[in-house]
């Protein structure tokens, strides 16, 4: 997979496919005017060159008077402005700035470079010839090399014959040769009859080929995706960007799939203030396949979801966060999609579901749903902060995607809006009480309804209120009250004793305390790992009290509708545990560095009502919750709950990463739950040298004995170039890929790309998996 400018694609939310069209049509149309409109209007700026003073130092300079001629040999420098010649001998005309020079002759152009034997150039215009030259563009380490290179502009070169790399010295690792190259900096470059040489190999050929050659964000075709699986056949994909203004660029794609057809996607990013910015996408496909239940098409088809007779499929989503007066803001997420195969279908891609997730969590820092979910959430929230207060008002839309399809009753719980005002925790004026409020008012629709399933609004107002205090200096001790109000309004709802009364209250009271104390101790290691450890236990017992009150007459919305009795103990052991060490800097300073490298907290509750009923099974689970990061090569993460009754774990979860400082690297992540999973992700990575690693992941449904995932893959990293190969199969399909990172020219291929464990990105590769 290649990607120059990270980006996403916008998709249409309306069912039927001619409005979808033309929505698709029409937004393409104003990007583009868009781009006109700002081409238009651009005013460039330009150094006038002939107003630039020439500087002329060597051993020996003589001057012709009658042709205006310098002629200077031995450590020629003439320089002016941003550009510098360096030769053994150089005759420059002081009327015309035609230059000639010879031996070791070294052109410098801002930050780039041209070496040769021997140019004939013009410094004002930067036009002339080059003999057995090498042109270096510094920002992405690129060379051009040709035996006569003509330099037909200050950013334009071409050669009859020459290559292309981004590897330096005289046998380079990868090079592009071809006949009548031409290279445009911050543009493209192209060559005929062209040939990809691995070392002095020469491994393959094409009769043209177009590449970019671009430092800066520009308008133009970005590398393509090229990948072959067993769903979609073989593809290819290609985007292409769109530098609309500053603020605003666009990136379209053309993703070609023989079995299946070619799907057009959009991404359009914008950036309106220091605050407001957003970013749309869309895809759409005509799809050749169907899984209807002929014959056939299951081969099309995912486990868990419903037959997919469609061939319309698209997939709209956005993102926006918008300044408002008065210290406001407002956040716009939607996500819409065609049917439910779709985004188990396009995982992957420049406009795959995992793309598009990771993005929108790095520049947004709001996700997307699962992409198994088939009931998608889109809001609307405006939101405003104080010191002590937050209020947020929503409108929240979940898309039931199948019932969408199916045209049946949509019984969805919608929220629109809501409306909520919280205070955190506070001082009560001067007193030694605290207080915190939340309060929301909420008003539920539904498309359809039935006599449990209704529609109504909601008013909480829960007020809480806290008095800290110390015992004896050693203990804190804080009880607290809370008291709750909740009215409903609802026209169709009518309770199992038979009242239909629009308006329902409901009145409650609770009661809460905890009691802490904190016991630490430093102890002294003196050894590399630290030296000293500091221990801190923090053992805590809290208590909650809310009575049984009746709720059987209440509409349900939500689980604020019936809050269960409470009356339990909960006791706690928090464990930190820090380590410190002290480095002396290379002018004798000492710097001393402390880390949180383990935490670890035990818990269980003891149900009182439980006991007084006579239950037999007052205790609850003992949990367990644990995270060790003992240095930067081992990680250690834990979550236990364990039945005191039934001797037996009920949930089991741990994961664990060991590196070493060459790059071998071992994860595994095992999860259990009784009944209802249990499944194991382990992954080796093997550096085989300092350059080539290679690796094995594979997840297993232990439950059933069914693997899940399999990818295994080599990883080529040199100085100018990497390649990885890489296979992978689930249930559903299987894929095969290659992907050739040619520094300074992009990525080709595409494929199951793979995050090694010793990435820093690893952790967030693995979440979007």
């Amino acid at each position: 997979m290649c990607n120059f400018f990270t980006g996403k694609k916008m998709t249409s939310f309306s069912k039927r496919k001619h409005l979808l069209f033309h929505t698709a049509i029409a937004f393409f149309g104003c990007i583009i005017f868009l781009f006109l409109q700002d081409q238009a209007s651009a005013d460039p700026v330009y150094e006038n060159p002939k107003e630039i003073p020439w500087h002329i130092s060597a051993l020996s300079v003589t001057f012709d008077n009658a042709r205006d001629l310098y002629v200077a040999e031995k450590e020629v420098i003439i320089t002016g402005g941003k550009t510098r010649l360096e030769a053994d001998y150089v005759e420059f005309s002081n009327k015309t700035k035609d230059a000639f020079a010879q031996g070791n002759v070294i052109l410098i152009s801002g930050e780039d470079s041209i070496s040769c034997n021997a140019m004939n150039i013009n410094l004002e215009t930067e036009i002339g010839t080059i003999n057995k030259g090498s042109i270096f563009i510094q920002k992405d380490n690129f060379y051009i090399n040709g035996a006569n290179i003509r330099k037909t502009g200050k950013f334009t070169y071409s050669a009859e014959k020459g290559s292309i790399t981004s590897c330096s010295g005289d046998s380079p690792d990868w090079k592009i040769s071809g006949r009548n190259v031409k290279v445009t900096i911050e543009g493209y470059g192209t060559a005929r009859d062209a040939v990809f040489w691995a070392k002095e190999i020469p491994a393959a050929y094409t009769p043209f080929l177009i590449f970019p050659v671009k430092t800066k964000r520009q308008t133009g075709f970005l590398m393509p995706g090229i990948s072959n699986s067993k769903r979609k056949g073989y593809q290819y994909e290609q985007p292409f960007f769109m530098a609309i203004s500053e603020n605003f660029d666009a990136t379209l794609y053309a993703d070609y799939m023989s079995d299946r057809g070619t799907k057009t996607g959009v991404e359009y990013r914008y950036i309106l203030d220091n605050k407001s910015k957003g970013s749309v996408f869309f895809d759409y496909l005509e799809d050749s396949k169907t899984d209807d239940g002929t014959a056939g098409t299951e081969n099309y088809s995912f486990s868990g979801t419903p037959q997919r007779t469609n061939t319309d499929r698209y997939w709209f989503r956005m993102k926006h966060n918008q300044a408002l007066p008065n210290g406001f803001s407002a956040k716009l997420d939607l996500d819409v999609v065609s049917d439910a195969d779709y985004l188990h279908e396009f995982q992957d891609g420049f406009s795959g579901y995992r793309q598009t997730k990771t993005y929108l969590e790095t520049e947004y820092g709001r996700s997307l749903d699962e992409y198994d979910q088939t009931i998608r959430k889109n809001r609307l929230n405006v939101n405003k902060s104080w010191s002590a207060y937050v209020l947020n008002m929503d409108a929240l839309w979940y898309d039931n995607v199948n019932l969408r399809r199916q045209d049946g009753d949509d019984t969805t719980l919608q929220t629109l809006p809501a409306v909520q005002f919280d205070a955190i925790r506070q001082q009560l004026g001067n007193s030694q009480f605290y207080y915190t409020l939340d309060s929301e008012h909420r008003s539920f629709y539904r498309e359809d309804t039935t006599s449990d399933l209704v529609k109504g609004q909601r008013t909480d107002f829960y007020p809480r209120v806290y008095f800290p205090m110390r015992l004896n200096k050693i203990f804190y001790f804080e009880p607290s009250l809370g008291a709750r109000e909740t009215i409903w309004y609802t026209d169709d709802f009518t309770s199992e004793d038979g009242d239909s009364d629009s308006l329902r209250t409901r009145h409650m009271a609770d009661f809460g305390a905890e009691i802490s104390t904190k016991i630490s101790r430093v102890f002294n290691t003196d050894n590399l790992f630290a030296e000293k450890i500091k221990h801190e236990m923090i053992p805590k017992i809290q208590y909650s009290f809310i009575p049984d009150v009746g709720q059987g007459d209440l509409p349900i919305f939500d689980s604020l509708d019936r809050i269960a009795e409470q009356n339990r103990i909960t006791w706690s052991l928090t464990n930190f545990f820090i380590s410190r060490k002290t480095f002396v800097t290379p002018e004798d300073k000492e710097i001393r560095t402390y880390r949180d490298f383990a935490y670890a907290q035990l818990s269980q509750s003891y149900d009182i009502e439980n006991q007084k009923e006579n239950h037999k099974e007052p205790f609850s689970d003992i949990l367990l919750t644990s995270i060790i990061n003992l240095n930067e090569f081992v990680a250690v993460n834990m979550d236990i709950s364990w039945s005191p009754y039934d001797n037996d774990y009920n949930i089991f979860n741990i994961g664990n990463t060991v590196k070493d400082k060459r790059g071998d690297a071992l994860a595994v992540e095992y999860r259990y739950e009784r009944d209802l999973l249990e499944s194991v992700y382990s992954e080796i990575d093997i550096a085989l040298t300092d350059q080539l690693t290679a690796y094995y992941t594979v997840e297993k449904n232990l439950e059933d004995d069914r693997t899940v995932r399999t990818q295994a893959g080599f990883i080529l990293k040199k100085e100018c170039w990497t390649v990885e190969l890489a296979a992978a199969e689930t249930k559903d399909d299987s894929s095969v890929g290659i992907l050739v990172t040619l520094h300074g020219i992009g990525e080709i291929g595409n494929g199951p790309k793979k995050i090694l464990v010793s990435d820093p990105r690893y952790q967030n590769w693995r979440m979007n998996l």
